[in-house]
């Protein structure tokens, strides 16, 4: 009897420890996207303030293994080591029929050394089309996909800077053994500098 208790205690105890790790990781996950929301909120997308650097979106081609690929892109957020900032571009896409250098979203951003860029997709409206059939988009990872940039990238203050975005999308699109299409969150990029 005595024993029994000891284990049920110890079940208890391991109950309450993944508790207490799963509320942990939640919270930490909520102040770091309400920290960025915050920050760049300090921000207005289409009035540079003062040492600020204009950011540019746009797409390279894209491989093209599907009839038609559609995101939802709702903003571009950015971390650098002056501050959080935000692009908003509320575009629904086909990212297969953007001709080169089409504009996506553009906006001023805090400038300094790039930490972090994430493309943040609408929770409806991203699909592909392969053969003639559409299919909904599952994004396992959540509705934030984050940007690869090489390090030690600079935005620089009060000069113009293009982003370009490449969708490999024998990358970014996975086929399930169910037939559902996922995202899967790489995308590549091109930072170039003093662009118009």
């Amino acid at each position: 009897m005595f024993q029994q208790k000891n284990i049920m205690s110890c079940n208890s105890s391991k109950t309450k420890d993944k508790f207490i790790y799963t509320l942990a990781t939640r919270l930490s996950y909520i102040i770091i996207v309400g920290l960025l929301t915050f920050l760049a909120s300090c921000h207005d997308d289409n009035s540079p303030a003062a040492e600020q650097a204009q950011l540019k979106i746009k797409v390279k081609d894209a491989t093209n293994y599907y009839d038609a690929l559609y995101l939802n892109i709702e903003q571009i957020w950015t971390r650098t080591s002056s501050g959080a900032g935000k692009i908003a571009a509320n575009k629904r896409l086909n990212i297969l029929s953007i001709e080169k250098d089409n504009l996506i979203a553009t906006g001023h951003v805090p400038h300094g050394t790039i930490h972090e860029m994430i493309l943040q997709l609408a929770a409806e409206g991203n699909e592909i089309v392969v053969h003639g059939s559409s299919h909904k988009l599952e994004t396992p990872e959540g509705r934030y996909i984050p940007i690869l940039i090489p390090t030690n990238n600079q935005l620089i203050a009060n000069e113009i800077h293009t982003l370009f975005l490449e969708f490999d999308l024998s990358k970014f699109i996975e086929r399930t053994e169910n037939g559902k299409y996922l995202i899967n969150p790489i995308i590549d990029t091109e930072l170039r500098h003093n662009t118009q």
